[in-house]
């Protein structure tokens, strides 16, 4: 099992136990943002970026009956996909999020037509997506999405924590990531803007930036808090200081684009909104309003109208439940063992 972005770390991590108590041996190869998720499990580091030496290396002294990875920019677990294909492994990957389907696969030494992957994805219309691009359909397996699974069906008898009142957290990603290019306007601008209004009616607001775990402070950002600053609009920046589960909970009101946190936060039943800031999958937008996740367009005016809302609060029932009973169910079935 090997993962390097968080996304996909949060994912596989979630099979560990269940695949575990069904006696499967796994060795685990991790990268350095998300070894925190192995927990007590001992896990080997795993780069983001290696070589074929290093790769061939990896499954020779393994010897597995079956690979399975995340999906991280990296070229890592693809690599590891590209000897297994070669060896003919059962090669098993985890989808985590609604886009970026085919670019998964940029490293690979073989056509998308061609993989030999099977794919965990977590609904239909994400698998119509995927054949749309060429995947083909007998590799695409509809299991749900394991990690919301987890903290959705799982952790619902935790209270939930309300957070401090007029303290907001937005959930910064880096814009080229997202597609966000050729701004005229940061786009956090626009939420300070309306922050700012709403100060005149709510009082004090607080503001926590929370800068996504490949981002780094940009001279616009710092321009965009810089501008808006003040006794009344109080914003820091932080990166690592302070786990994102405590963030949560200290927040009202959760801002973002589009990003795994957005949907912790539904989790821990905590408003949340997404800026929609660029156009994304249907699949996206559909799991976002299933969670509960409010989608705005992203300009002053519906920002601050959408935040001067009452919203009632219910955390959705049955979201993704029983995908971590399914992506075992399919693992064992293609290990060749009935569940």
């Amino acid at each position: 099992m090997a993962f390097d972005d968080p996304g996909g770390g949060l994912a596989l991590t979630s099979l560990i136990e269940p695949l575990k108590n069904e006696g499967i041996k796994i060795r685990l190869y991790s990268g350095l943002l998300s070894r925190k998720f192995t927990g007590d499990y001992e896990s080997e580091i795993l780069g983001s970026n290696i070589d074929k030496q290093t790769a061939e290396k990896i499954l020779e002294e393994n010897e597995p009956d079956m690979l399975i990875t995340g999906t991280s920019a990296g070229n890592a677990e693809q690599l590891l996909r590209n000897d297994a294909f070669e060896k003919n492994i059962t090669s098993v990957v985890i989808l985590d999020f609604w886009k970026d389907y085919g670019r998964r696969w940029y490293f690979a030494d073989y056509n998308i037509e061609e993989t030999k992957d099977y794919v965990f994805v977590m609904d239909e219309c994400t698998k119509a997506e995927m054949e749309k691009e060429g995947f083909r359909e007998k590799f695409l397996l509809v299991t749900g999405h394991p990690y919301l699974d987890k903290i959705f069906n799982y952790g619902n008898n935790k209270p939930v924590v309300h957070g401090r009142e007029n303290h907001y957290l937005f959930l910064s990603q880096p814009l080229n990531v997202i597609g966000i290019k050729n701004y005229a306007i940061h786009p956090l601008e626009y939420l300070l803007n309306s922050l700012k209004t709403l100060t005149a009616e709510k009082g004090n607001i607080k503001l926590t930036v929370k800068l996504h775990p490949v981002e780094t402070i940009t001279t616009e950002l710092e321009n965009a808090v810089q501008k808006f600053h003040s006794e009344v609009l109080s914003i820091r920046i932080i990166k690592n200081e302070i786990s994102i589960d405590n963030l949560i909970d200290e927040s009202e009101i959760v801002i973002g684009f589009n990003t795994i946190a957005m949907f912790e936060a539904r989790a821990k039943n905590k408003r949340t909104i997404s800026l929609k800031a660029v156009k994304v999958k249907e699949s996206l937008d559909k799991a976002m309003m299933r969670a509960g996740i409010e989608i705005v367009e992203i300009n002053t005016k519906d920002i601050t109208s959408v935040l001067k809302n009452k919203t009632e609060l219910h955390i959705p029932q049955n979201f993704h439940k029983g995908a971590i009973e399914n992506c075992k169910r399919e693992i064992l079935n293609l290990l060749g063992r009935k569940n």
